[in-house]
């Protein structure tokens, strides 16, 4: 995600005076707004869409991450747990999350 340092960056203040301006730009052009406070960067505000893509490909590279390790382990030799061991420990996960046990 880009955001353009002299563009994206507001002091707490002025987002606050003006929440309604900001947050339209915000939907508009998908970039953060960095607020400051004193002079410093103080936090981060994005739009919902930006904030789930962000979230989204960050576990897009959790994922890509564990993938790769296993891919690894693999050529290794490791051969990591039975199919039957992980398929019932993903059973027993969905049955927990369902309220089943």
């Amino acid at each position: 995600m880009k955001f353009i340092l002299r563009e994206d960056t507001v002091s707490l203040t002025d987002f606050a005076r003006n929440t309604k301006k900001h947050t339209q730009e915000l939907a508009e052009c998908g970039r953060p707004r960095i607020l400051t406070q004193n002079g410093k960067a103080a936090a981060v505000v994005l739009s919902p869409e930006a904030f789930e893509k962000m979230a989204h490909d960050a576990e897009e590279y959790e994922l890509d991450l564990r993938l790769r390790d296993a891919i690894r382990d693999v050529l290794d030799g490791k051969r990591g747990e039975p199919g039957d061991v992980v398929m019932a420990r993903i059973r027993k996960g969905i049955r927990t999350r369902a309220g089943k046990e």
